[in-house]
């Protein structure tokens, strides 16, 4: 949670800077900064919301029970089939 706070902190403050700069700057690069300060926010959600990443070798938690892939032993009442 700490690293998805700190990565979410530094891409506000870039957002930040790019704002700054669109009202410093002049021409294409105004557009450019302030183009980027609207999308940062939508990337930074998505980077912080972003888990560890899977490793894809990794086996599944479920572990079905043996009867269930096997079947449950047979009770009969009676004789047997082969008597």
């Amino acid at each position: 949670m700490r690293h998805r706070m700190k990565r979410y902190l530094i891409s506000m403050s870039i957002r930040t800077l790019c704002f700054i700069l669109a009202v410093v700057l002049h021409g294409w690069l105004r557009w450019t900064m302030a183009g980027a300060a609207l999308v940062l926010p939508y990337i930074a959600v998505v980077m912080a919301n972003a888990g560890p990443a899977r490793n894809v070798h990794q086996g599944s938690p479920y572990t079905p029970a043996v009867h269930a892939l096997d079947g449950a032993p047979e009770h009969r009442i009676g004789p047997t089939p082969h008597e």
